[in-house]
């Protein structure tokens, strides 16, 4: 079972996340920050990633350090759940329609984390939601997890859909990348032996 499970506790959140890979796409979500639980019950059910996420935080400063914590501890637990990552297909790519935006999601297993995001958002707010936590997210999850991650949306004017488009696409790409490969027979997909 590839699962992995992660406390943080900081003066600004108190977080408990725990995940299993070879899921069903099960979430319970509990951020404070409603758009982001959103985002996060659709990842989970594209990614079939079953997600627990419960988060205690600073939401009357403003939601930044729940949205960017949350990202460093799910990106902790998807790093311990992969464990040695044998076997696994490492990389994936997929081009992720929503309406009228249309985002392009690269992920390397690599254990060098490293994230290019190329997303705009003309809308500062998706309701109450500052659409730069998007960004924030996508770095502390790439960082903590050992992403090496490319998020690119190319066209799209709805900031709810490009949101959407990137966090659907991250998990198709997921989805792919963190399959294992019978092919490879339980080895490290890199020639170095190690990810």
């Amino acid at each position: 079972m590839r699962s992995g499970e992660v406390k943080r506790r900081t003066n600004e959140t108190d977080i408990a996340v725990s995940l299993t890979i070879d899921g069903t796409g099960k979430a319970e979500i509990a951020t404070g920050v409603g758009f982001f639980d959103h985002m996060l019950d659709l990842f989970a059910r594209h990614a079939l990633i079953d997600l627990k996420v419960v988060v205690k935080g600073d939401t009357h400063i403003d939601d930044h350090h729940s949205v960017e914590d949350a990202g460093i501890a799910l990106g902790e637990a998807l790093k311990q759940a992969l464990g040695d990552k044998k076997g696994i297909r490492r990389y994936a790519d997929v081009h992720l329609p929503m309406d009228e935006a249309l985002t392009r999601v690269a992920v390397d297993v690599s254990g060098r984390p490293f994230l290019v995001f190329r997303t705009a958002f003309e809308a500062q707010k998706i309701g109450t939601f500052d659409t730069e936590l998007v960004r924030e997210f996508f770095q502390a999850f790439a960082i903590n997890a050992g992403l090496t991650l490319h998020v690119e949306t190319l066209y799209g004017d709805n900031a709810h859909h490009i949101a959407e488009s990137c966090f659907k696409g991250l998990a198709r790409a997921l989805r792919q990348a963190l399959e294992v490969d019978p092919r490879e027979g339980g080895r490290v997909p890199s020639t170095k032996g190690a990810l």
